[in-house]
């Protein structure tokens, strides 16, 4: 298990991108993490597709002949000497939910945060290697397991973490 605290005192666990799911018929995408101590229960976020097609280039299986926008943005991270040393996914409000990308400057060891949609988080923290992490009051909102089982039976496989 691994926890970590925030500044405001919101006690986090490591989490895992455990599948990204397309729906067709809604014209949405969810995300689903999972952590060691949810067992059989996921967290799952609706997300556009263009940023699943993003998070599934990331864990590279589809191929783009450009670059995405998170690919950009993953290029201008290496090239300004900055590392994201983690992402968190915060809270949801009001059905939305918060993810911040914490961000070292390598020159001046100094560290800053980034608001950000928890998909472009994520697509950011597969390019990178960074750890991804869940305040964990959201397991409020997890699910368990077996339906998204049953979704992904539907909707077919996704990548080799899937379910």
């Amino acid at each position: 298990m691994v926890r970590e605290e925030n500044s405001g005192g919101s006690k986090y666990l490591k989490a895992d991108l455990l599948d990204v799911i397309e729906i067709p018929e809604e014209g949405v995408a969810l995300m689903l993490f999972t952590t060691e101590e949810w067992e059989e229960r996921v967290l799952p976020i609706r997300i556009d597709v263009s940023a699943s097609f993003s998070i599934k280039k990331a864990l590279g299986l589809v191929s783009f002949h450009r670059p995405l926008t998170h690919d950009l943005l993953v290029e201008l991270i290496n090239r300004l000497d900055v590392t994201v040393e983690k992402v968190t996914i915060d809270a949801m409000i009001d059905g939305v939910y918060l993810a911040t990308i914490f961000v070292k400057d390598n020159r001046t060891s100094e560290t800053f945060q980034l608001d950000a949609r928890p998909s472009d988080a994520t697509a950011i923290a597969v390019r990178l290697g960074a750890p991804i992490y869940v305040a964990d009051h959201l397991i409020a909102y997890t699910e368990p397991l077996e339906r998204y089982r049953e979704l992904r039976a539907r909707y077919g496989f996704s990548f080799e973490k899937g379910i």
